[in-house]
């Protein structure tokens, strides 16, 4: 699935491409999903698409960005919605 990501975000500037699959991912892949990823990126796997790797080197995943956008002021602040 990664390598299918990658096939989609290759028409990107390749950052914003690296950018677009490493948030797709956090947001909506399991924890269990993101660790074998990252455990293939660590052992260089060569089935996996350059771009997907790039996206992962020398970086470890983040909470998914979904979480902070749907958290309540109880999660992200005061200060984290612009609700108002």
């Amino acid at each position: 699935m990664a390598n299918q990501m990658a096939d989609f975000f290759r028409a990107y500037p390749a950052e914003e491409a690296r950018a677009g699959i490493r948030d797709h991912i956090e947001a909506f892949w399991t924890r269990r999903m993101r660790d074998a990823l990252l455990a293939m990126v660590e052992r260089r796997w060569t089935g996996l698409d350059p771009l997907v790797a790039g996206a992962f080197a020398g970086r470890s995943l983040g909470e998914s960005p979904v979480r902070r956008e749907t958290g309540g002021p109880e999660e992200v602040g005061p200060m984290g919605s612009d609700a108002g």
